[in-house]
């Protein structure tokens, strides 16, 4: 059909059908109206500030400053070194190194982080100038965890997270002396306990396909993590 014979029948239609002109003239108010909301949705979105990433992946690495786990076991050790004599020197702590994945839904993300960390001391008998044993701690993270979008705009996302799950320790000492190497353990010893982190607030900045991240809470990672994260 041509142009101007579709215009014609169209003319036609109006003409000699009132209510179906009024029924034409509401759907195409109706029609507008959804555009409109549809566009202002998308703009809201393009402006960061209700664009929660649901159905995102997000995987993520960072760092720990592991000061509590690091405080908890030298303070067990502490307690051996009243009942035994001995005195550590040589103390070291790599932090707690994290790998994490996070899925979007909504304004809420679940997931799961992975951690390790190592912790050394070196032991040395009252009254001996020598440490006759090194002990050597190493501690595996695994943490369900959970979060929730406060405050979403622009680059910037506030949001805070709570993770429940296992610690994997596994201790060993090593001989330094003849008298340490016949003190020490013959085998390693492992054992798993329950571990826990909380961030009550925590921020990211970046867009939808990398950012950075900055943690604050307390747990077995300790009370500030850092990192970047990466979205698709």
């Amino acid at each position: 059909m041509r142009i101007k014979e579709f215009a014609l029948s169209l003319q036609t239609i109006n003409t000699s059908s009132k209510p179906v002109g009024i029924l034409s003239a509401r759907s195409l108010m109706l029609a507008v109206c959804l555009i409109t909301g549809c566009c202002a949705a998308n703009a809201q979105r393009g402006n960061g500030e209700f664009d929660y990433n649901d159905g995102h992946h997000e995987f993520r690495l960072g760092g720990s400053d592991g000061l509590t786990l690091t405080t908890v076991s030298f303070w067990g050790m502490g307690l051996d070194d009243v009942l035994n004599g001995t005195t550590r020197s040589d103390i070291t702590s790599t932090g707690v190194l994290g790998i994490g994945y996070r899925y979007g839904i909504n304004r809420f993300r679940v997931g799961l982080d992975f951690g390790f960390t190592q912790l050394s001391s070196k032991i040395t008998k009252d009254g001996e100038t020598a440490p006759y044993i090194k002990e050597n701690e190493m501690d595996f993270l695994v943490l369900p965890a959970a979060e929730m979008i406060y405050l979403k705009k622009g680059l910037f996302e506030l949001y805070g997270s709570v993770a429940v799950g296992v610690d994997v320790s596994r201790y060993s000492e090593k001989g330094l002396t003849s008298e340490g190497s016949k003190a020490t353990l013959q085998r390693s010893e492992v054992s798993t306990n329950f571990a826990f982190h909380v961030n009550p607030i925590a921020l990211r900045v970046g867009n939808n396909s990398i950012g950075g991240f900055l943690e604050v809470g307390l747990g077995y990672k300790g009370f500030v993590t850092a990192g970047v994260s990466m979205r698709i």
